[in-house]
Formats: C-alpha cells, structure tokens, sequence
C-alpha cells in the first residue's frame, strides 16, 4: 500500500508555462486528449510530484473510472480482427 504524502496546493497566479512544468505527466494527458476531443478540453484539478492545484470535484466511488484503469486504444478490434466504426441505434 503506498504511502499517502500531504499535498502542497499552487495558489496564486501561475502561468500556463508554470503549470507545465510543475505538473508534466497531467498537461502531457491533458495535450492527449485536446488532440482527440478538441481545444474545449480544460483541466479543472490536477496532482502530481506531491503538488496541487485546481478545485477537487466530489465523485461517487461506485461510477467513478480512474485514468489508472482505462484502456486507451483508439482502434480497437474485435476477436475476428474487424474494426468496429461504432454504433448506430444502439446496435454494432
């Protein structure tokens, strides 16, 4: 079990170049899915490397999937080797 270390939260203003370097994995993530979903994506809270900043939103534990968790394939496909386009009316 890993040791849970206190947070120093960033307050004050701090530039987009500061927040880069300050939380490299989180903007590298964060530059990720900007290029998949659009410019709309924005970070609301963020740790790394033992600092903070942002507002922590409250998450229900039950439906809730950490990045940690998640399979980032872009083109998956299924057991016959056929590349799914996605869904249409609920049905494959």
């Amino acid at each position: 079990m890993s040791e849970k270390i206190d947070l120093v939260p960033v307050t004050g203003n701090v530039t987009k170049e500061q927040v880069r370097a300050m939380f490299p994995k989180v903007t590298e993530f964060a530059d990720e899915c900007r290029a998949v979903f659009g410019n709309g994506v924005k970070l609301v809270y963020a740790e790394e490397n033992g600092r903070c900043i942002g507002k922590q939103s409250v998450s229900d534990p039950e439906n809730t999937v950490k990045v940690s968790e998640m399979v980032f394939d872009p083109k998956p496909d299924d057991q016959d080797g056929y590349r799914y386009k996605g869904k249409r009316n609920g049905k494959r």
